[in-house]
């Protein structure tokens, strides 16, 4: 992407900038307590040195001035540290929580929006370090904008006014030494901004191994594969080390050369400084009011190497999840979408073709019409098309040629969401929320009644086994639904889609990799789930489907045959083949 950077800060301040009144009271807060702390006080001293220095008389005498000047030092800085920068630290609290709030609920909503293949080609854990990085870089280069770039600039602009009063030599000093010295940090940060960048990278490998050898813990296990995945591991940790030392060794470096001009500029001002009071120029006051002033811009601006490094640095883990913010979802809806009028579940695939990643043709002027409450099943050797077919109809993916209708809408039309309510999906591994049972079964329904509930789960079959369970309707599932067998979680997938009520209805391969008692059980449970609906069964185990109203063999994207169970044997086509090889495994 290009004018990443820029487009990171722009995002930034599209978040920021609803909070305006916040950062005038931050802005303000702020430059009230520089003033005070880095000129009003430094001129009061100047104050006591001057007395101190020229008073001839009796000592006592200048007690009460002194001590005068003493009480409004201490006044104008209990006004200053409690008062101005503490107000600023409250309005910077409420902006940073408000802001990061946005920008953690825009990252969410944005992620998805994107497509199933998108997370199919992105890491878990790697997604989640890069929202959770992007988050933490707005509140670090918040705190970078407003305590040190903004401060340092009200400090370095009244600094240099008040020293031009005094001896205009020491404000052409300074504003020389300023601008080199910024000008280096920023062109030395923009340079190492590369290394930051892949140590971001690597940072990002990091997080995702370690979050998919977690979620594939059992599997490593079974295969006794510790060795394999710890050096795996390793080689991504070692690739990081090395990137952070790269990137650290030219910090300590840097700091090397900053701490140089910093000893350059200090004697440069001190010994002017002297000269001029030598001459009779200038008091004593005026050297330590010198000196404390160039304390306090020294002091920061040896932070502001750091800061500009950090700066840049959060910049840089920033980037791999703007540039995902700023990458259009592969399937978008229209800006004016029309009304979902779904309701009997005609599907019509009218002359679709459709290039699985602008490559692969899956299919070519496919048609396929089902009609309202017809029950097909849908079979066909791997990589025919099958798992494709549910895919656009749902549109995960869009058609590249062609039209996909139900009830006589162009599915491209509707609202991703107001179609998918109308479809209830069943996959063969049902992937569960790590919530209770009762949270999962409502997702189908989220207005749906306790008694609802309860009905879904008892046509499901499932009421029985979650009774049976610790908390019962309020058990946790664990991450992925793995507290519970693969049955459990299939009928908990059949009561949320039953609780969902929707007119069309998808099984993709629901009851493989079951036991005959689950099986069963799932088999009852889903004759419920069928009835007055427009159903797709997607199936290997042909047991499955030999009731269903029609049975299509893909192959290749095509409609190879078409009808029901007994008329495709009679064919003895491809059905009747692989009807043969099951002939043994089938429930007559």
């Amino acid at each position: 992407m290009k004018n990443i950077r820029r487009q990171t800060l722009k995002y930034f301040w599209s978040h920021a900038k609803n909070f305006k009144l916040l950062f005038a009271g931050i802005l303000v807060s702020f430059g009230i307590g520089v003033v005070i702390n880095d000129i009003l006080a430094p001129l009061l001293y100047k104050n006591i040195i001057d007395q101190i220095s020229n008073f001839t008389g009796d000592r006592t005498l200048l007690l009460g001035s002194l001590l005068k000047t003493l009480f409004y030092i201490v006044g104008i800085f209990l006004f200053g540290e409690v008062i101005a920068w503490r107000m600023g630290g409250f309005l910077l609290i409420r902006l940073a929580t408000k802001a990061m709030k946005r920008i953690f609920d825009d990252c969410f909503s944005k992620l998805q929006q994107h497509s199933f293949e998108f997370f199919a080609n992105n890491f878990t854990g790697s997604l989640v370090s890069k929202a959770k990085r992007l988050v933490h870089a707005y509140d670090r280069i918040e705190d970078i904008i407003l305590f040190d770039f903004f401060t340092n600039f009200i400090r370095l602009v009244a600094s240099i006014t008040l020293l031009f009063f005094f001896a205009p030599i020491f404000s052409f000093i300074l504003i020389f030494w300023t601008l080199l010295y910024v000008w280096g940090n920023w062109a030395f940060a923009l340079w190492k901004m590369k290394f930051d960048r892949h140590a971001a990278s690597m940072e990002t490998r990091t997080t995702a191994e370690l979050a998919d050898a977690i979620t594939n813990s059992i599997t490593i296990k079974m295969f006794a594969r510790f060795a394999f995945e710890c050096q795996k591991f390793f080689r991504a940790t070692k690739a990081k080390l090395l990137a952070d030392v790269k990137t650290w060794d030219f910090g300590e470096i840097a700091n090397i050369f900053i701490g140089l001009s910093m000893i350059i500029v200090e004697f440069l001002m001190m010994f002017f400084a002297i000269k001029l009071w030598t001459e009779g120029t200038i008091s004593a006051g005026t050297i330590i009011l010198i000196q404390m002033v160039m304390i306090a811009i020294l002091r920061n601006l040896w932070n502001f190497s750091r800061i500009i490094k950090d700066f840049y640095k959060s910049l840089a883990d920033s980037e791999e999840m703007i540039e995902i913010l700023y990458t259009s979802p592969e399937i978008k809806d229209l800006d004016h979408p029309e009304k979902c009028k779904i309701s009997a579940g005609k599907i019509e695939f009218q002359n679709i073709s459709f290039l699985y990643e602008g490559q692969t043709e899956v299919f070519n002027n496919f048609n396929l019409r089902i009609k309202p409450s017809e029950k097909i099943g849908i079979v066909g050797e791997s990589g025919g098309g099958k798992s494709t077919f549910t895919k656009l109809l749902l549109r995960f993916s869009d058609v590249t040629k062609g039209k996909i209708c139900i009830d006589g809408q162009d599915i491209r039309s509707l609202r991703q969401e107001d179609l998918r309510e109308k479809i209830s999906y069943v996959p063969q591994d049902p992937i569960l929320f790590h919530r209770s049972l009762r949270e999962n079964i409502r997702y189908g329904r989220l207005d749906a009644t306790d008694a609802e509930i309860y009905a879904a789960a008892r046509m499901a079959n499932a009421h029985e086994f979650i009774l049976n369970t610790p908390k019962k309707y309020e058990t946790l599932v664990g991450e992925r639904g793995v507290k519970l067998s693969g049955g459990e979680r299939q009928r908990i997938a059949i009561a949320r889609a039953l609780l969902k009520n929707a007119p069309i209805l998808i099984l993709d391969e629901a009851t493989s990799s079951l036991d005959s008692k689950s099986e069963k059980l799932i088999q009852e449970a889903l004759e419920h789930l069928m009835k007055r609906r427009t159903v797709i069964v997607i199936a290997h185990r042909l047991s499955t489907i030999q009731k269903l109203d029609k049975i299509i063999v893909l192959e290749n994207g095509e409609i190879i045959e078409s009808g029901s169970h007994n008329e495709l044997l009679k064919q003895k086509g491809k059905y009747a083949e692989l009807w043969s090889h099951q002939a043994g495994g089938f429930l007559e």
